[in-house]
């Protein structure tokens, strides 16, 4: 039989007979020499290995091989491109200095010098001109005196009196940008909303896209929704270059997020389904390491291009990397074995094994295995009621929407996810909160936005190169709260100074701020690898987009809380947040621990939960035991 056959019901029938009792005997391959033949290349050594689960078949194609570091390396490289789109707004939208417009004066060739003296009211509070305001004077009468006649005869140029009025258009610094969304389109004063519009959408489209591609990958599966959204994703960050208006501009902005975050999620669960255990906690922190990177290129593309149609091309031009996906990127052979298409994982499996220099055992003893584990993670739901095509549309769609929410809310249905579940979304939304609350809340350094925001993506490369050590000596747990606590203590220190000593040092509250931040990022990013491990395949992707939604709405909350709260009490923020994130690492103490431990294929923990069965108690609370993990032998595959 080879890779690419098509087995026979009743072979794929006899194989799964054959997968029970092997699952039901202990599930061992023997190896012994002879390749195909039923060896798994190995040395003739009588070594018995299981292929029980599925980290034991990658165990068997190979875990650290070429083909794991091209996927790894083709995935990651992905996160790159995301902070291109979500945080270029400070960039694309930035606002020069502005005044109100005086068409007449322009038209008469005064100099801008000229018109801010006479036509725009200066402020004491700012030390500079106002923005929205200028005198009601007769323009026309001005620009026929000049400049030194109009100066001289102040007084009788009113029309109606003295008081500044409201401008309907605003003249723009040009000498600090060319063009931005904010110039293009007047986006200043009583049009400031639209512009607060464009950063909002960036949270929408990721909070929708979460929901929507967090379903739809349980479903799909992984690489549809990667294709899909990486077509929509080109055609969308290069159009948004050419909107006509600023609701265009939204609406592409919209687009833009909604399916990186589909693309992302797609892909992240896809490379932590591909890994071994042994080596998930390296893989979750390295993976999102270019996404610093692409922090730290916003600013530097953005200090050579000051016309934003042109920025914003070349921001859209690494979105055309994943294009390669069409002809490289697989299915999640995980996924496949659960959707019992055991013919399309073998394929891929087969190629993993052949690129990493690796002889798969014989084809029918992998469809046996893969069998097996397909029957230990079917998850009995009960019947749905068949839908009758003779009832009234409206009851179908009635049924459809019910079918759909179940689906949606299933984390929270099922007892043994619910507090686990409750628990992730709140880290995860506290996560959020405290990340962005802290980042808009410290005292800004005194530099450029180009120098302060490549700082910003800077100081997230430690977080993730400091997280791997932590999650391979102390766990994920013990990681996760560690570090809400290192950040809560920052962010109370924070507190403690500016009640206690209120004129203390400017630069030991930054470098509070930052500390904390960089403790909060790392938690944000093992947050994200601790769900995927937390629950099984089938719910993975939907977990993920779920807790992804909360940390969306935390994001959401973290400017309103600086803004509303902070004007009322300056360290009102900062004690917010510092609580959130004690009660988060109390919380996070309550999960179970995941290190060394398979992916989870099954409802088995849950199931036995259920019956009392004290082991799988036991198991809920520490973890499982990875069979496959061999600490002194890991150097040997």
């Amino acid at each position: 039989m080879t890779a690419g056959s098509v087995v026979p019901l009743q072979d794929t029938q006899e194989l799964r007979h054959r997968a029970c009792a092997m699952s039901e005997g202990g599930g061992k391959l023997r190896k012994e020499s002879g390749g195909r033949d039923g060896s798994v290349g190995g040395t003739g050594s009588g070594v018995d290995m299981p292929l029980s689960t599925f980290e034991d078949l990658l165990e068997v194609v190979g875990t650290k091989g070429r083909w794991n570091l091209l996927m790894f390396f083709m995935c990651s490289i992905v996160a790159f491109i995301s902070p291109l789109q979500a945080l270029s707004y400070q960039f694309l939208g930035a606002t020069p200095d502005h005044w109100c417009l005086v068409p007449q004066l322009v038209t008469a060739n005064w100099t801008q010098h000229q018109v801010l003296s006479l036509a725009i009211p200066y402020s004491n509070d700012t030390s500079g001109y106002e923005s929205c305001r200028m005198y009601d004077y007769d323009y026309e009468m001005v620009a026929e005196l000049g400049y030194e006649a109009a100066m001289a005869s102040r007084s009788s140029l009113t029309t109606n009196s003295d008081s500044p009025i409201e401008c309907e258009a605003r003249d723009f610094n040009r000498t600090q940008y060319q063009s931005t969304v904010v110039t293009e389109w007047d986006l200043v004063c009583d049009r400031r909303a639209l512009y607060s519009t464009t950063q909002a959408v960036v949270m929408a489209g990721k909070l929708v896209g979460f929901v929507l591609f967090g379903y739809l990958i349980d479903m799909w599966g992984r690489r549809p929704v990667v294709l899909l959204t990486t077509v929509f994703n080109i055609l969308a960050s290069f159009l948004v270059a050419a909107s006509p208006n600023v609701h265009i501009y939204i609406i592409f902005k919209f687009v833009i997020t909604f399916m990186d975050a589909g693309q992302y999620l797609a892909l992240f669960v896809f490379v932590m389904e591909s890994c071994a255990a042994r080596f998930r906690a390296g893989v979750g922190a390295m993976f999102v390491l270019p996404w610093a990177l692409g922090y730290m290129a916003v600013p530097g593309i953005a200090y050579v291009i000051r016309q934003w149609q042109v920025l914003q091309a070349v921001y859209a031009i690494p979105t055309l990397y994943p294009l390669l996906f069409f002809w490289l990127l697989p299915e999640s052979p995980r996924w496949l074995i659960t959707q019992a298409r055991f013919q399309e994982a073998l394929k891929v499996l087969t190629w993993a094994a052949r690129i990493n220099k690796k002889t798969l055992p014989q084809d029918s003893v992998v469809l046996a295995a893969m069998a097996s584990i397909h029957k230990q993670s079917a998850f009995k739901e009960a019947p749905e009621e068949a839908v009758d095509k003779d009832k009234p549309l409206w009851v179908r769609m009635w049924m459809w929407v019910v079918s759909t929410l179940k689906h949606i809310s299933i984390l929270l249905i099922i007892p043994q996810f619910r507090v686990r579940t409750l628990i992730i979304f709140f880290c995860w939304f506290s996560a959020s909160m405290v990340y962005y609350g802290v980042a808009l809340n410290a005292t800004n350094l005194g530099t450029d936005p180009y120098l302060y925001v490549f700082l910003g993506g800077l100081l997230e490369v430690p977080s993730y190169l400091l997280l791997w050590p932590a999650l391979v000596f102390i766990g994920r747990r013990n990681s996760l709260a560690v570090l809400y606590l290192l950040g809560s203590a920052c962010i109370f220190s924070v507190l403690a100074i500016m009640v206690l000593h209120p004129e203390g040092s400017e630069g030991t509250m930054v470098g509070l701020s930052q500390a904390g931040k960089v403790a909060v990022t790392a938690a944000f990013q093992l947050v994200w690898a601790y769900t995927a491990e937390l629950f099984p395949t089938k719910f993975r992707s939907l977990a993920v987009g779920e807790a992804s939604v909360c940390a969306r709405v935390g994001a959401l909350l973290s400017p309103y809380i600086n803004d509303l709260l902070g004007e009322m009490t300056g360290w009102a923020p900062s004690a917010l947040f510092g609580t959130v994130s004690v009660l988060s690492a109390a919380l996070s103490l309550l999960l179970p621990e995941t290190r060394h431990a398979d992916l989870s294929e099954t409802m088995d923990i849950g199931v036995k939960a259920r019956t009392g069965d004290a082991i799988a108690m036991e198991s809920v609370r520490n973890g499982v035991d990875n069979p496959t993990f061999a600490p002194d032998n890991s150097s040997k595959q």
